[in-house]
């Protein structure tokens, strides 16, 4: 969504034309990239790194940037700092402190581990890789974790898939190099097969179809997206497998051919059969945290010998306990929306969140009045659900170590 400038709509140009570096340390995660040649041009450092890292705050990146944590060119750089095409940018931005009320991580589950081939099973509430201020615990942190205490490096470990915190199941890691970009090439040539099982609200009509409604943003300050005429293609494969008396609820399975932001919940939630749980395109309940999603099924070729290769992971045990209590006539307890998913929805009424104990008041404070002077947010109908109060699988980039565009 742009301006009366037209900002947003450049940033966005910004973030397509770099190619970005990450990379995550056990103290900072680390940004590197060229300055572009056509977009943000004149831009000081602080508006260009906001374009680059948009889900961070204006004035915590000038922060970071007034502590030291950028260099241009191996030169320490400020936020006023002009840039040029070609500039080779470095940001060491700190992590914030773990609370001591996280705890720990659950145990780490590998389904498979062949040289640098490497699938998890990720159970639900834990994050694929640091987003947000969620910097630990994340699958990624242990692997890494993993592999160092192997004697591997850290840095070597990345991400070639991702799901969503609350979606279960099955996630594709490598662990060098050369198995990541056959890997890439293997997704790239779609010979990366997904599954995934879901619990629906309803009965699909058919009962075996195919989905290719375009997705795409449903506003600047809520992490809803929607079906519009403008988005990008999708197309999602389903199947019913399984239905609860009357067709109340539905077991599902479904293929991705593409990989969207909640591209299977945007989808299901379009076509009137919101998952189960799914907070954001239906509503709450009080057996699951999310989505009733888990991805079930990975099929590929070994990205040395071409052998191939079907992973299964199996549902979680509070998927098949929810399945039997919808199967047996029950039905989900609903609740309501949080205050924290009520923000993240941008609900004009959602109550004033929590400081994380990474901020201080000030900056807290701060945070709180640059985003009250936003626009005010307006509505967008979420099909198949209620309203959403508008203003998180996307293609991989083999470039970006650690942190793909993958989500489900």
């Amino acid at each position: 969504m742009a301006d009366a400038g037209g900002e947003p709509d450049e940033a966005e140009r910004v973030r397509n034309e770099i190619r970005v570096e990450r990379e995550l340390t056990a103290t900072h995660r680390v940004v590197r990239f060229a300055v572009g040649a056509n977009h943000g041009r004149n831009w000081r450092l602080d508006k260009y790194l906001t374009a680059v890292w948009p889900t961070i705050s204006r004035s915590l990146i000038v922060r970071w940037l007034e502590r030291g944590a950028a260099t241009i060119d191996g030169a320490p750089a400020g936020a006023r700092m002009k840039l040029r095409p070609g500039m080779l940018v470095v940001v060491h931005a700190p992590l914030p402190e773990r609370d001591a009320g996280d705890g720990d991580p659950p145990p780490l589950e590998i389904l498979l581990h062949d040289g640098g081939l490497l699938v998890c099973n990720k159970p639900v509430g834990q994050l694929a890789h640091q987003a947000g201020k969620t910097m630990t615990g994340t699958l990624l942190d242990q692997v890494q974790e993993w592999f160092a205490a192997r004697g591997g490096r850290r840095e070597e470990v990345r991400l070639v898939n991702r799901i969503d915190r609350d979606t279960s199941g099955i996630v594709l890691m490598s662990l060098d190099v050369k198995t990541h970009v056959r890997l890439a090439a293997a997704m790239e040539a779609g010979d990366l097969h997904k599954e995934y099982r879901a619990i629906c609200h309803g009965r699909p009509q058919p009962p075996a179809g195919a989905w290719h409604d375009p997705i795409g943003e449903a506003g600047e300050h809520t992490i809803a997206r929607c079906v519009r005429a403008d988005g990008q293609e999708a197309w999602t494969d389903y199947e019913l497998l399984e239905e609860a008396p009357d067709g109340a609820f539905s077991l599902l399975r479904l293929l991705l051919h593409t990989g969207r932001q909640h591209q299977i919940r945007v989808h299901a939630s379009h076509h009137g059969l919101p998952l189960v749980g799914d907070w954001v395109y239906g509503s709450a309940c009080a057996e699951l945290p999310g989505q009733a999603l888990h991805a079930a099924v990975l099929a590929l070729p070994h990205p040395r010998t071409g052998q191939e290769l079907r992973i299964e992971a199996p549902l979680t045990a509070s998927l098949r306990s929810l399945w039997a209590q919808l199967r047996a006539g029950g039905r989900p307890t609903a609740l309501a929306l949080s205050a924290e998913q009520r923000s993240k929805l941008g609900l004009k009424d959602a109550p004033r969140l929590l400081r994380p104990s990474w901020l201080s008041e000030e900056e807290f404070a701060e945070l709180e009045k640059e985003a009250s002077g936003r626009a005010d947010v307006g509505s967008v109908r979420r099909s198949g659900g209620p309203d959403v109060r508008t203003s998180e699988d996307g293609g991989f980039d083999p470039r970006t170590p650690g942190r793909p565009d993958v989500r489900t």
